[in-house]
């Protein structure tokens, strides 16, 4: 879709970041400072709301028409690379040749200390994602949007949880994220999900692309990225955790990388912290405001815990999950602000002060925590704690990125 110019023209959603930010993106973006103004930046984003990943859509496209067969060429050629592959289609030996290439930018000693940073926060780093990059996320309708067509609230919004941390904690353990570890597999299995979902929706005559622009597009996929990076640290600075100024370049290298190999274009993936905050600030301020499917995505993940704990005799599984809720809400309430709570609805009790209350004592702890070894040492004992946990989770299932089955369009919009 283009205007009278040639220009690509932006969907209805866009709000303008400078003039007409929603209020709830202020709070969020106050420790990144004002949006880029680097008008090559503005333009990529702009017209990022239409564009999707030409590689993985023309792999899918293949995939569709090859079935299972497809799926089964591509997983060979991502678990023992493209040339294991006899006579590749076009769309399968492209994609591979884009994620197969290692950016000359990319090093290894800041992908190593992103992956240590993010880990020896321990805890703290459920509510950083959770509390923060989750919830960021559902207060924009555009994203909140997906999130519902694809099926968030069909009664799985735990497994989807502990899919989530999987995909992270893949990363994270891969130190480097070399070609052959699940921390890029899974990057790359996420990034062929999304563009099934984008696919499907593009077809879906429900789908108003004057609007909304194109369904997982390159803006929102940008977004994605910094959400875990930008998205982590706001919060876990409000938590009281101060990182080294090394350890943010790790932490924006990392998702750098995981951006690229996720197929945001390179245009969108800023080279240091202080293009992130720009970047970051320009992507989350000119996001539309919440609606019911967001208020519905918050009211679901406060209550995840129902279903983690389901097992346990009752009332006691009944008053853990309800006191897991609580303090979930009152940690969100402090990460992602007032107006952001009250826009999506969040209960409003006494436990919004826990964070403050604990923060003397993360403080305390953050200092021993930046040094180098007991950094390190942080970061192992954590690591080794999630990939029990992940260990547990899929003993009996894999989740739906590592089968093909990622997608299906079971969800309802309450917006449509």
């Amino acid at each position: 879709m283009t205007d009278r110019a040639g220009q690509i023209a932006v969907p209805i959603r866009w709000r303008d970041p400078d003039h007409d930010p929603a209020p709830w993106t202020l709070h969020l973006t106050r420790h990144f400072g004002a949006p880029s103004a680097d008008p090559l930046r503005r333009a990529a984003v702009r017209e990022g709301l239409r564009k999707g990943d030409p590689e993985a859509d023309a792999l899918v496209d293949w995939m569709a028409v090859e079935k299972g067969k497809g799926w089964r060429l591509f997983d060979q050629a991502l678990t023992r690379g493209i040339d294991s592959v006899d006579d590749p289609a076009p769309a399968l030996r492209d994609f591979f040749a884009q994620i197969d290439r290692r950016p000359d930018w990319v090093r290894d000693d800041l992908l190593r200390l992103g992956c240590q940073a993010a880990l020896s926060v321990g805890p703290l780093l459920r509510y950083a994602l959770g509390s923060g990059t989750l919830m960021v996320g559902y207060c924009s309708s555009a994203i909140a949007r997906v999130l519902m067509m694809t099926g968030a609230l069909n009664g799985r919004t735990y497994k989807r949880l502990e899919e989530t941390g999987k995909f992270a904690v893949d990363i994270f353990a891969s130190g480097t994220v070399g070609r052959f570890t699940p921390g890029f597999a899974s990057p790359v299995r996420v990034r062929v999900m999304h563009a099934m979902v984008r696919r499907s929706l593009v077809k879906d005559p429900r789908w108003r692309p004057d609007d909304w622009g194109l369904p997982v597009n390159q803006a929102d996929m940008a977004a994605t990225a910094l959400a875990f990076s930008l998205g982590m640290v706001g919060p876990l600075i409000d938590l009281g955790v101060s990182l080294t100024d090394a350890e943010k370049e790790g932490i924006v290298h990392l998702w750098r990388y995981i951006g690229y190999i996720m197929g945001v274009e390179e245009a969108l993936l800023p080279d240091s912290y202080a293009q992130a905050s720009g970047l970051f600030s320009l992507l989350v301020r000119s996001q539309p405001d919440a609606d019911d499917d967001s208020r519905a995505l918050s009211v679901a993940l406060l209550g995840a815990g129902r279903e983690a704990l389901a097992g346990l005799p009752q009332p006691w599984g009944r008053w853990l999950a309800d006191l897991d809720a609580a303090s979930y809400a009152g940690f969100s309430r402090h990460i992602i602000g007032k107006t952001a709570a009250d826009t999506l609805g969040l209960p409003d009790s006494g436990w919004r002060v826990l964070p403050r209350v604990l923060r003397p004592a993360i403080v305390a702890a953050n200092g021993i925590r930046r040094l180098g070894p007991v950094r390190q040492g942080f970061a192992r004992l954590r690591l080794g704690q999630l990939e029990g946990q992940i260990r547990k989770a899929f003993a009996e299932r894999k989740p739906p990125f590592e089968t093909g089955e990622g997608s299906p369009l079971t969800g309802k919009s309450r917006a449509l």
